[in-house]
């Protein structure tokens, strides 16, 4: 139950916990720890709308104009003296909740009197023990000069022909919408070899590649940690033809670490708030995250099945605000399926998450695959796509590899809605869910194992159309 990093037949990031809220960690004063503050308010904030340049980037700002969303003090980040207040009350800030009115702090348990008693704090909790930046663990000697895969010939996609054609994705390509000027996002625990891997070379080569983040360690170093990020980009922007092309090869990359990899607690949620928010700030038009939280070390972190409301955890409260700030998210449903829990994971219970199961290769639903609903009875995951035995990127060597979960279903779906975003920029977010969803093979008679079937892309470019 506890997260982990398949690296053959299950292979999916799934970090799995959340305490209940209120809840205190009594620690030694010698010992640092994360917490979760809210505050009360914005009050005498120096944001306005009218200057929002100050807090979001030009194409952040762009996105909200072209959809029509306007940008509301729910965006400005929390007042700079709530957050001096905080730091004099002896803590230091990791980093900030522009839309839920929060900080992530650490410090000694000593401080918490002193914190809980400022005027503009609402409420407080704890949210694991804070671990320093460690070394840096990127690996250099990877051998990625010669390919090691056979390439395919005569076979654009390669090894991942069957898992675009699945979903109709490769007739989207031809008609010539592969990702150009659509900006995702990749929420993961680290992207191995993606600096330097020959599959992503047209990224690098193009400028497509934008400045990454660490939210964990507070750097830009996140070609360390994991490989599961590797694999999982891979799917979207892998551009070797005859051997592995993603679903979205042309479209530009920001990768973003928010797992920490050396533990589970609730501390990995509160980096996912702010990995989404720093998303938002760039101007992201999708979000892939193959990433679920339901258990943690610390058993008394755990949720519940009454839990996945998609309103409960911080995660999913972002996730829902995100959407409606004119962001795709993208999640995976889970790796539970053949597990006593069953359920897919918090963020896919979010109303504003599109969540997607896995299948094999031939259409039937992978066993591994979480189940919905949510605790309110609402249908999830939304669909399902190929997620057992696909092709992935080698992290390591040049050469493809193949691995199973919900994690490489997310991002093959995500890549086709980057597309589909490319061809309809103007469409809102539901409107494009909404025809992915209306065309896909169990649209009539949507269920809890695979939601509304699998997608046909081709068919929700035509649905979209068709709209006046």
């Amino acid at each position: 139950m506890k997260k982990t990093i398949f690296s053959s037949a299950i292979a999916c990031l799934l970090c799995f916990a959340l305490p209940a809220l209120g809840q205190e960690k009594t620690t030694d004063n010698n010992d640092q720890q994360f917490y979760w503050v809210a505050f009360k308010d914005k009050a005498n904030t120096p944001y306005t709308v009218d200057a929002p340049e100050v807090f979001l980037s030009p194409r952040a700002i762009a996105r909200r104009q072209k959809l029509g969303i306007p940008v509301t003090t729910e965006d400005f980040p929390p007042n700079p003296g709530y957050l001096k207040g905080i730091t004099e009350a002896g803590a230091k800030v990791h980093h900030t909740s522009r839309w839920l009115n929060a900080a992530t702090i650490y410090g000694e348990s000593a401080m918490l009197p002193a914190i809980k008693s400022l005027p503009f704090v609402d409420t407080i909790w704890y949210a694991g023990p804070y671990r320093a930046k460690g070394k840096a663990s990127v690996e250099r000697d990877a051998k990625m000069d010669k390919l090691k895969s056979k390439a395919l010939t005569g076979q654009h996609y390669g090894y991942g022909t069957k898992q675009i054609k699945a979903i109709n994705g490769d007739s989207l390509h031809l008609m010539g919408y592969r990702g150009k000027g659509v900006l995702v996002a990749v929420m993961d625990g680290g992207f191995t070899g993606v600096d330097r891997s020959p599959f992503f070379d047209s990224l690098r080569a193009d400028n497509r590649l934008l400045t990454s983040m660490d939210i964990v360690d507070k750097d830009t170093l996140v070609w360390e940690s994991s490989s599961h990020g590797t694999k999982v980009l891979s799917t979207m922007a892998a551009n070797q033809p005859e051997v592995l092309v993603g679903t979205a090869p042309d479209a530009t990359y920001v990768c973003i670490k928010t797992e920490d990899t050396r533990g589970e607690h609730r501390i990995e949620e509160c980096h996912w708030v702010a990995g989404l928010e720093y998303a938002d700030s760039l101007g992201a038009d999708v979000m892939n995250s193959s990433l679920g939280y339901t258990q943690f070390d610390e058993a008394s972190m755990n949720y519940t099945a009454k839990d996945l409301t998609g309103s409960i955890s911080v995660a999913s409260q972002a996730a829902n605000i995100a959407a409606r700030k004119g962001m795709l998210v993208v999640t995976s449903a889970g790796n539970e399926g053949s597990s006593p829990w069953r359920r897919i994971g918090i963020p896919a219970d979010a109303a504003g998450a599109f969540s997607i199961g896995a299948t094999a290769l031939n259409g039937d639903l992978a066993s591994f695959s979480s189940v919905g609903p949510t605790a309110d009875r609402r249908i999830k995951p939304d669909i399902v796509a190929p997620g057992a035995w696909v092709t992935l990127a080698d992290a390591y060597q040049y050469q493809v590899t193949i691995g199973s979960g919900t994690s490489f279903a997310s991002p093959i779906v995500a890549g086709m809605v980057a597309c589909l975003r490319e061809a309809y920029p103007e469409a809102s977010v539901e409107e494009l869910l909404d025809a992915i969803r209306s065309s896909s093979s169990q649209s009539d008679l949507p269920d809890v194992a695979v939601g509304y079937g699998m997608p046909d892309f081709v068919k929700a470019y035509l649905a979209l159309r068709k709209q006046p």
